[in-house]
């Protein structure tokens, strides 16, 4: 049925798909190492854009590729700072006024076939948030904090380069080594994590920890009976992608066993990371697939799913408390939680956020009170005054910090994705597999934002971003996905 696609290699089993999963672990252990060594660090990241612009006017695909291994690969980008300025802002920064330069002494640039709706709820979301920049500045809250609110929206500057550069095939094979390297990295990563924790090797506030804490910008957090919570902001990418090959997995064929192992490991993720919204949300984007699947298919999938949820969660737990529970305990309390607030201290919390996140509103119902927003609450449990920027509650910091009218823009904008997305699926009755797994993972992600400013996080946007850059293209794209997809782990025998 696909021989008529493979080829004599895999898009895999290629040594830049482990050249990516090195690059992954050695970052890390170069960061932990550099941890605390601002010149060190400094003069790493200087080098580093030296060598960044150089491949720019070299070959601006090399660059591209450069900046994508680092988006996936690099975390939440502050692995390695410039003085306090990451090496994600600073590639980005470098690569974006490098690409307008380009493009303004390039007269033969054009947007052909860019959808002009798109550019006008971009040009509207724009103003709103140079606007709320700007109430950002007036009502004090910082340069700083204004700025990096600021920051990840920035990143839906790369569909403009992106549109064009990702035509190249070169450049779709790598997007997908890179994604694999970085699942399987992960992976590797949360469960290492988990078990130096679990096992007690590592401790809570030891140098590991407050490395984890404070440079890889997660959290680890200890449940009870050895299970350790293991997050990481990157780990939002893991509900879309598992949806999406899962949606993959329902196609009425036979898939090669990579695809399972692959979807597995997901799984595992989403596991250590524990996250009730991220599991929810998962669960909702499934049901999502059942558009456009036969039910057979899609049920067996779905159990098959289910089934492999439980028993990594039941053997992990089972493993991690020296077999004294099977983690089901774990799991109802957290489930409970959701519609019962006060028994668990982070959903009490969350709920307490309520109240000066609408004051906020109120004030400024229209505009906003512009980016770099704060709420300030009492601690339920110790009952200490708090200031955040953290509200906990995505589309609420939309409103309070771009007004209403952002809100609408930026949601304008997430709904012109879903309606491209089902065009796409309805002119693609052979193969819409990927176009409604893509779909189910940013109806997914529209539900995390619920209590997780996932859709703003810069992660989120670069997978907005991307799918917009797909979703922009003609349908004879569909062609090269098909083939790619057919060629990620599998190759002719001939």
């Amino acid at each position: 049925m696909y021989d008529q696609f493979l080829t004599k290699k895999s898009i895999f089993w290629n040594p830049q798909t482990f050249l990516l999963i090195a690059s992954y672990f050695l970052i890390r252990v170069l960061s932990f190492y550099l941890a605390g060594h601002i010149i060190l660090q400094s003069l790493t990241v200087f080098i580093i854009i030296l060598i960044f612009a150089t491949l720019y006017y070299k070959h601006q695909e090399w660059a591209w590729a450069v900046l994508i291994g680092e988006l996936l690969l690099g975390g939440a980008g502050h692995l390695f700072e410039f003085f306090g300025l990451s090496l994600r802002t600073m590639l980005f920064l470098t690569f974006v006024s490098l690409w307008f330069v380009q493009t303004a002494f390039n007269s033969q640039f054009e947007m052909t076939g860019f959808p002009k709706k798109l550019v006008i709820i971009l040009s509207v979301l724009s103003l709103f948030l140079i606007s709320s920049f700007s109430n950002g500045l007036i009502n004090g809250h910082g340069a700083r904090a204004v700025i990096q609110d600021l920051i990840p929206f920035s990143f839906f500057i790369l569909i403009f380069p992106g549109y064009h550069i990702f035509k190249n095939r070169k450049n779709q094979e790598f997007l997908v080594r890179a994604l694999i390297a970085f699942l399987i990295s992960s992976a590797i990563f949360a469960l290492f994590t988990f078990i130096v924790f679990s096992t007690g090797a590592e401790y809570l506030q030891s140098p590991y920890y407050k490395w984890f804490r404070d440079t890889a910008m997660g959290k680890i957090t200890n449940l009870g009976f050895g299970f350790w919570r293991i997050v990481l902001p990157e780990h939002l990418l893991f509900v879309p992608l598992s949806l999406l090959t899962a949606s993959l997995l329902m196609r009425d064929e036979k898939h090669h066993k990579l695809w399972w192992l692959m979807l597995s490991l997901a799984i595992l993720i989403l596991i250590l990371n524990f996250s009730r919204i991220y599991i929810l949300a998962f669960l909702i984007g499934l049901a999502i697939l059942k558009y456009k699947h036969n039910f057979k298919k899609w049920f067996s999938v779905s159990a098959s799913v289910l089934a492999i949820f439980l028993l990594l969660f039941v053997s992990i737990s089972f493993f991690a408390s020296g077999g004294t529970s099977n983690g089901l305990g774990l799991l109802g309390l957290r489930a409970g939680s959701i519609y019962q607030p006060q028994i668990e201290v982070s959903s009490y919390t969350r709920m307490i956020l309520l109240e000066p996140i609408m004051e906020i509103i109120k004030e400024n119902p229209l505009f906003g009170a512009g980016l770099g927003a704060t709420i300030t609450f009492t601690d339920p449990v110790y009952y200490q005054v708090i200031t955040t920027r953290h509200f906990d509650w995505g589309y609420l910091e939309l409103a309070a910090e771009i007004g209403i009218f952002g809100l609408i823009a930026f949601m304008a904008l997430i709904f012109y994705i879903i309606i491209s997305l089902i065009k796409k699926i309805r002119l693609s009755p052979d193969y819409h597999d990927f176009y409604v797994g893509l779909l189910a993972g940013v109806i997914a992600m529209m539900f995390m934002n619920i209590t997780s400013p996932v859709l703003f996080h810069t992660v989120g946007v670069i997978f907005l971003a991307t799918i917009i850059i797909l979703s922009a293209k003609t349908h004879t794209i569909l062609e090269n996905i098909i083939t790619i997809l057919y060629q990620t782990f599998r190759k002719t025998n001939k």
